[in-house]
C-alpha cells in the first residue's frame, strides 16, 4: 500500500504535497544564511519527484499547483510578501516535473531504484532538469539578492542537484518499501537492524567528531553492511543517520570537511555531495541484492513448475550439455523409450539417435546455435532400450550464458511411431485402389514417371482389360464382377516380381510396369498370365465361370511422355480386342 493509499486517496496526496513542500522550503531557508541567501541543498523537489513518479501524468497538475502554493506560502510567511517568490516557485516545481517526465519517457519511473539500470537514468534526468531550471532560477535569484548570475547558477545546480539525488531515493524508499519496514519488526531482524544502525552512528560520530584525519571513507563500510543486510531500507536509514550526525557536527565546526579551505557554505556543499555519493553507492548494491533475490525466487518457481511438468508430462523432457552429455531426463522416458532416467544421465544423446539421422540432427543443432532465441522442430529416429527404432519429434532451444555462449539445450521429444504409421496408412490409402488394394491410376502413373527418370533400364508397360466384363455384371451381378476383379488382382500380385508395379486404372482395366523387361519378355509374361486367368474358376451365386483378358504392350521410352506411352499401349490393347480378345498385342513399332 502506498503513502497515498494510506492517506485516503488523491486528495490526501495533494494536501501532503502542499504541507511537505512548505516545510522543506522553510527548512531550506535555514541553510541560506551560510550562502548569501541561496539554499545549500533543496530537498523539497525530492519528495515531489517521488510523488510524480508514482502518479499518472494526467494528475500531475494539481500536485504541481499544491507544491507551488506550499513554497509561496512558506516564503510569504517567513520573509513577507515577495512577488519574485511566485516565478521562482514555478521554476522549482517545474524542475521536478521535467525530471519526472524524462523518467517516464525512459520507462523507468515505475521501477526506479529496483534495478541497477534505472540509476544512470535517474542521475541523467536530475542533471538535465537541474541544468534547465538553473538558468531562469539563477537570473531571478541573482537580481533579487544582488549577486552574480554565474555564482548563483553554480550554487543552484549544486543545491538542487544534490537535493534531487538525495531526497528522491529517500522518499521512494519510505513510500515503496512498506514490506521491508515491516520486516524489521520481525523477531531477530529488529535487533539486527538496531545493531546496524548503532554501528553506522558510532562510526559516523567517530569520523566527524575529530577534524585532524580525513576519515570521510570510514562510514562507508557500515553503510554498505546495512545495505547488504536490509537492502534499500538499510541504505536509506544509514544515509539519514550519517546526514544527521555528520551534518550537525559539520555545522558545529567538526569533522574531516574542516580540513578543506573555504567558507562554511562550501564545506556544507561538499558534505551534501558526500552524502549523495554515499547513497548512490549503496543503492546499486541494494538494487543488485533485490534483483538477485527476485531472480533466485523466479528460478525456484520455474524449477518447481519445470519439475512438475517434467514428472507428469507424457512427452520426454531432456536437458543436455552442448557436447551432448545428458544432464536431465524426465520420467516419461521410461514408458516411451524403455530407459531408466538415471541410466541416461552422463551418456551422450548422439548414441540414442539412429546413425542415418545423426548428421541431419547435427545440422539442426548448428542452426540452433546461430539463432538461440528461436525454437527448432525436427523429426528423427531414435533407438529404444529394447533395440527397436522409432520416430520422434523434437522441439529444442539453446540456453546461452551471460556471454552468449551455448550453455545447455532443452528439448521435448514426442513419440511419432503411431503418427508415422497412420501417415503411411493414409499414403497407402491415397495411392491404392479401394477394391483391389493395387495402385490407383495416379500412383501408377507416378511410378512409371519415376522409372523413366531413373538411370536403370526402363522396361515395358502393359495395359490389361477383362473380356466381356459388362456381361459378367449383367448376368451374375456387380458383386460377382467385383470378385472377378479381385481374382485378376490376386493373380497379377502373385505372379509378378516385387520390383514390378501393378495398378487398377479403370473399371476393368489394369496396368503392369515390367521393370527392366524388354517387350518380348513382357509379351511372354502377359500370355502366361492370360492362360492362368483362363483356367481360374470364378465363383458366382449359382455357378462358377471363367474369364479371359486382353493385353497391349509398349516398351518404355524416355523420349516419350507418360501420356504418349499409355496412348500407344491402349492402342495395342484395343487391337487385341478387335482381333478376337484373349490375346496380347504389341504397340506399333514396338518390335
Amino acid at each position: 500500500m502506498s503513502f497515498r493509499d494510506r492517506s485516503g486517496g488523491f486528495a490526501a496526496t495533494i494536501v501532503w504535497t502542499f504541507i511537505l513542500y512548505a516545510v522543506l522550503t522553510a527548512a531550506a531557508a535555514l541553510l541560506t544564511r551560510f550562502n548569501h541567501g541561496i539554499a545549500l541543498i533543496w530537498l523539497a523537489n525530492g519528495p515531489l519527484l517521488a510523488t510524480l513518479c508514482r502518479t499518472p501524468p494526467r494528475r500531475w497538475l494539481p500536485i504541481a499547483i499544491a507544491a507551488w502554493l506550499g513554497m509561496v506560502c512558506a516564503v510569504f510567511t517567513a520573509i513577507g510578501i515577495r512577488l519574485v517568490a511566485m516565478p521562482v516557485a514555478l521554476v522549482d516545481v517545474g524542475e521536478a516535473v521535467v525530471a519526472a517526465a524524462l523518467l517516464r519517457h525512459w520507462r523507468v519511473s515505475d521501477t526506479l531504484f529496483r534495478s541497477v539500470r534505472t540509476i544512470p537514468a535517474f542521475v541523467a534526468a536530475c542533471a538535465v532538469a537541474t541544468l534547465l531550471s538553473g538558468l531562469p532560477g539563477a537570473v531571478l535569484a541573482a537580481e533579487t539578492l544582488h549577486l552574480a548570475v554565474l555564482q548563483v547558477w553554480s550554487d543552484w545546480i549544486i543545491g538542487h542537484g544534490c537535493g534531487l539525488l538525495l531526497g528522491t531515493p529517500l522518499a521512494l524508499v519510505v513510500r515503496r518499501d512498506e514490506g521491508a519496514w515491516a520486516e524489521l519488526a520481525r523477531p531477530g531482524r529488529g535487533g539486527a537492524a538496531a545493531g546496524a544502525a548503532l554501528l553506522v552512528a558510532a562510526t559516523t560520530f567517530g569520523a566527524f567528531w575529530q577534524s585532524t584525519l580525513p576519515l570521510l571513507f570510514l562510514p562507508f563500510l557500515p553503510v554498505m553492511i546495512a545495505a547488504v543486510a536490509f537492502e534499500r531500507v538499510g541504505a536509506a536509514v544509514s544515509v539519514v543517520i550519517v546526514a544527521t550526525i555528520g551534518g550537525l557536527l559539520t555545522i558545529a565546526g567538526h569533522g574531516p570537511v574542516m580540513l578543506m579551505h573555504g567558507d562554511a557554505a562550501l564545506r556544507l556543499q561538499v558534505f551534501h555531495f558526500y552524502l549523495v555519493v554515499m547513497f548512490l553507492t549503496a543503492l546499486p548494491i541494494a538494487a543488485l541484492l533485490v534483483q538477485r533475490e527476485t531472480l533466485v525466487r523466479a528460478l525456484a518457481e520455474n524449477e518447481a513448475r519445470y519439475r512438475l511438468l517434467a514428472d507428469n508430462a507424457t512427452d520426454i523432457m531432456l536437458t543436455f550439455d552442448p557436447d551432448g552429455t545428458v544432464r536431465f531426463v524426465s520420467p516419461a522416458v521410461r514408458e516411451i523409450a524403455l530407459y531408466e532416467p538415471e541410466a541416461l544421465l552422463g551418456t551422450s544423446i548422439t548414441d540414442l539417435i539412429y546413425p542415418e539421422d545423426r548428421a541431419r540432427v547435427r545440422a539442426i543443432y548448428a542452426a540452433g546455435l546461430a539463432t538461440p532465441e528461436r525454437s527448432h522442430a525436427f523429426e528423427f529416429r531414435a533407438i529404444k532400450a529394447d533395440g527397436t527404432v522409432s520416430w520422434f519429434e523434437g522441439n529444442s532451444r539453446i540456453v546461452v550464458d551471460a556471454n552468449g555462449a551455448p550453455d545447455a539445450i532443452v528439448c521435448i521429444l514426442r513419440d511419432l511411431e503411431g503418427r508415422k504409421q497412420r501417415e503411411a496408412e493414409l499414403e497407402r490409402a491415397a495411392a491404392s485402389d479401394p477394391l483391389t488394394g493395387l495402385l490407383n491410376r495416379t500412383a501408377f502413373r507416378r511410378r512409371v514417371d519415376e522409372r523413366l527418370r531413373g538411370d536403370d533400364p526402363p522396361g515395358a508397360l502393359a495395359l490389361v482389360d477383362l473380356d466381356y466384363f459388362k456381361l459378367v455384371n449383367d448376368v451374375h451381378g456387380h458383386a460377382t464382377g467385383d470378385t472377378a476383379l479381385l481374382v485378376l488382382a490376386d493373380l497379377l500380385r502373385t505372379n509378378l516380381r516385387a520390383e514390378d508395379a501393378v495398378g487398377r486404372i479403370g473399371g476393368e482395366e489394369f496396368a503392369i510396369l515390367f521393370a527392366g523387361r524388354d517387350t518380348a519378355a513382357a509379351v511372354a509374361i502377359c500370355d502366361r498370365l492370360r492362360d492362368l486367368l483362363a483356367r481360374t474358376l470364378i465363383p458366382a451365386p449359382h455357378d462358377c465361370f471363367s474369364i479371359t483378358m486382353s493385353a497391349g504392350v509398349m516398351p518404355l521410352r524416355r523420349d516419350l511422355s507418360v501420356d504418349a506411352l499409355f496412348s500407344r499401349a491402349d492402342e495395342a490393347l484395343y487391337r487385341a480386342k478387335a482381333l478376337g480378345r484373349n490375346r496380347t498385342e504389341r504397340a506399333v513399332g514396338a518390335g
